[in-house]
């Protein structure tokens, strides 16, 4: 068997000691994960219904989805909305209601958001679908773990809203911004969190990561090397990969050793994982 170089080991042992008490949503996610990948639903099932609406992430519950992944914002007025972009332009009628492109959503209060249309320009038959609030997304997606991307707004703020909806023991918070992350981790310890990454995972990277709080790291598939995984899994940390849709990729993702996998069509990666072509290799 080949050894681990030693910052894997050095790294691992430090982040194993960090992350003694896992959350109750980690110790769901670990227990889950044992006989194959979790497949996370990326923006909802985002193939085929309009992403980060409530149409896309009920269709990932229905697809047997465990974890739904989606993106928040603040607006105006300080309200938590569900959108990728800074601007309304890609996904709404933004453009066409307001006279103008580049319309941003922490520009417009929450009423004014959600008076726009978030599902025609996907299909005709989806119009009527709303920008949802952070609060909608949650009863959505319960009993299914919501994967919260935090892609703009304030580290208290969230926390304070996460709070309200009694939502911290329930939720995975992550987001590419990792000075954020400290923030969020230091507002409220028991949030579990994940670190998002798109760049080679080398030492450097895996050490900010540990000082985020992050016990999830969540990379692009494109970068994420054999070694990388061993060092996440050697840290106690779960690995997810992004975004991955081909069958091929579905099954190499599974073969590299993650724990959960992020993908635009649950629904077939939950009939791979049902079939058992992405289960885990037993130890001979």
């Amino acid at each position: 068997m080949h050894s681990l170089p030693l910052w894997i080991v050095t790294f691992g042992l430090s982040v194993f000691v960090a992350n003694a008490q896992d959350a109750p949503v980690l110790q769901r996610l670990r227990e889950a994960s044992k006989p194959a990948p979790l497949v996370v639903a990326h923006r909802g099932a985002s193939e085929q219904f309009p992403e980060n609406t409530l149409a896309a992430l009920r269709a990932a519950v229905a697809a047997k989805a465990l974890v739904v992944e989606f993106d928040v914002y603040q607006t105006k007025d300080g309200a938590w909305v569900v959108l990728h972009d800074a601007t309304l332009d890609r996904t709404t009628d933004a453009v066409a209601k307001f006279g103008r492109k580049e319309v941003r959503v922490d520009a417009l209060t929450l009423a004014e958001v959600r008076t726009l249309d978030a599902g025609a320009w996907k299909d005709p038959k989806f119009a009527g679908e709303r920008v949802p609030t952070l609060e909608e997304a949650l009863a959505a997606i319960l009993p299914a773990i919501p994967m919260v991307e935090r892609k703009g707004g304030d580290a208290a703020a969230l926390v304070a809203e996460l709070r309200r909806l009694d939502a911290i023991d329930r939720v995975l918070v992550q987001a590419f911004d990792w000075p954020w992350l400290e923030a969020v981790h230091r507002a409220e310890p028991k949030l579990l969190l994940g670190a998002l990454g798109s760049k080679e995972l080398d030492a450097a990277r895996s050490r900010e990561i540990a000082a985020t709080g992050a016990q999830l790291v969540h990379w692009d598939h494109r970068t994420l090397t054999t070694e990388a995984a061993a060092a996440v899994h050697a840290g106690g940390q779960l690995l997810c990969v992004y975004t991955v849709d081909p069958d091929v990729l579905l099954l190499g993702a599974a073969a590299i050793g993650c724990d959960l996998i992020t993908t635009n069509r649950p629904a077939r990666a939950m009939a791979l994982r049902e079939q058992g072509l992405l289960a885990r290799a037993r130890a001979k």
